[in-house]
């Protein structure tokens, strides 16, 4: 059953890798271009939006992927997987329709909450690609489920493509920041038309009120707790920002672009599992075969970790000017966070399979609420440092909450032995990492 399932993760890991580390890896493989285009105060900006996507395109999402994931994954037969699918296309178009509309009428009404003096036109070209979010990734999501992992590539070459080429047009014309939104919202909507006409054809489009109210119920304690981490993914950056201005959190930016980098690399594995482990608990050795590919997930994790922690610095040295390089004593605590993330998400089942979320959304909103406090009263006084005390402390909470209620509902047999050790050896590459 395992050597079964390891052939098809290695099958189908390497296209979903390197689909997802292009597509979401895009700011990390252009950051030499962007760094020696954008000063330092631009660069910071830029960064201030990227917080901005953050946090809207968890409201957009709706939690619309994890429903897909389980009401799909929980399905008896194809056309019912093809209906639930097709009820969660039908949600994210209604979304994209309104946030849409929000965004074109009222873009330069936004403009007064967000530090850094962002402009209107900027603004706007962000929310077109926020907009059409859905539409992009629950189509992703139905090939995952449905194994076609070359098809995935395909499309998302395509948007690697479309966005890199535009990117560098426009900044040699002087574009600046809106060079990279411009590219983003033209390959978004590229993108978005091709996967949903792929869906379609498969799924058609379905509405039953019924169906829906099922995957709202399930959804929105999932939107309501995933708003709230908005404190653990872009609020530190958002309040040194408002607190010092764009140019001090330029290198914070930089170090989180390489502390982000694991979990582009951990989703060939998470791309594959995710969408599965729900159907695979049904089966005879389900909670078993749960526990050891979470373990699995878990030293990857790790691993990729380490190796960040290793090589970053000489990474930051060299891609980046000497402004930046300051982010080297702030990757391996922010290495730590992104490890914590990765560890609840694998750690977490139990929390899932039932029909409502309210776990999940409590858990959220306990660890993000005391993350969020801690912000607001350690970065006025201690800056990078107390946005750090407050990640780590958070994260520390919320994986904590998420084993053990996991573990309450659903108990999964773990055996962390190679976890610790994986762990130990990571600490000692990352030191090395710091005085080489």
């Amino acid at each position: 059953m395992l050597n079964s399932r390891y052939k098809n993760l290695l099958n189908q890991s390497a296209l979903y890798g390197l689909s997802i580390f292009l597509m979401k890896g895009i700011s990390l493989i252009m950051l030499p271009i962007y760094t020696s285009y954008l000063m330092p105060s631009d660069y910071g900006r830029l960064e201030v939006l990227v917080v901005f996507s953050n946090i809207v395109s968890i409201i957009l999402g709706f939690g619309l992927i994890e429903a897909l994931y389980r009401f799909v994954g929980l399905a008896d037969g194809i056309e019912k997987k093809k209906l639930h699918a097709s009820e969660c296309l039908f949600v994210a178009g209604i979304i994209t329709i309104i946030s849409y509309a929000t965004f074109h009428f009222y873009s330069k009404n936004l403009l007064i909450y967000l530090p850094g003096g962002i402009k209107e036109n900027e603004l706007y070209l962000l929310g077109v690609a926020l907009s059409v979010g859905g539409l992009i990734n629950i189509p992703l999501a139905w090939l995952r489920i449905t194994d076609r992992a070359g098809l995935f590539f395909t499309v998302s070459m395509l948007k690697v493509l479309l966005q890199v080429s535009l990117t560098f047009y426009w900044l040699n014309k002087g574009w600046g920041i809106t060079s990279i939104l411009a590219a983003g919202a033209v390959s978004a909507i590229v993108v978005a038309i091709i996967l949903c006409v792929i869906q379609l054809k498969e799924t058609y489009i379905s509405f039953s009120m019924k169906h829906l109210k099922h995957i709202i119920y399930y959804s929105g304690p999932i939107f309501i707790g995933g708003a709230a981490t908005f404190t653990l993914s872009g609020m530190d950056r958002w309040l040194l920002a408002e607190h010092f201005g764009a140019i001090e959190i330029a290198a914070y930016a930089i170090a989180i672009k390489f502390a982000l980098v694991p979990t582009l690399l951990i989703q060939p594995f998470t791309l594959w599992w995710f969408p599965k482990r729900f159907s695979v608990l049904k089966e005879q050795d389900g909670k078993n075969i749960n526990a050891h590919f979470a373990v699995l997930g878990g030293i990857l994790s790790v691993v990729i970790c380490g190796a960040i922690g290793l090589l970053g610095p000489i990474l930051i040295q060299y891609l980046t000017p000497k402004d930046y390089h300051t982010a080297i004593v702030i990757l391996p605590w922010l290495l730590l966070c992104t490890l914590l993330k990765m560890l609840t998400d694998l750690l977490n089942l139990g929390c899932f399979v039932e029909k409502n979320s309210q776990v999940q959304m409590n858990i959220n909103l306990i660890a993000c609420g005391i993350g969020g406090l801690l912000l607001v009263m350690l970065i006025p006084v201690f800056k990078v440092q107390g946005a750090l005390t407050a990640l780590i402390a958070a994260n520390m909470i919320r994986m904590g909450l998420f084993y053990y209620f996991s573990q309450k509902k659903v108990y999964l047999p773990y055996k962390f032995g190679y976890l610790y050790s994986a762990i130990s050896a990571a600490i000692v590459v990352t030191w090395f990492g710091q005085i080489s």
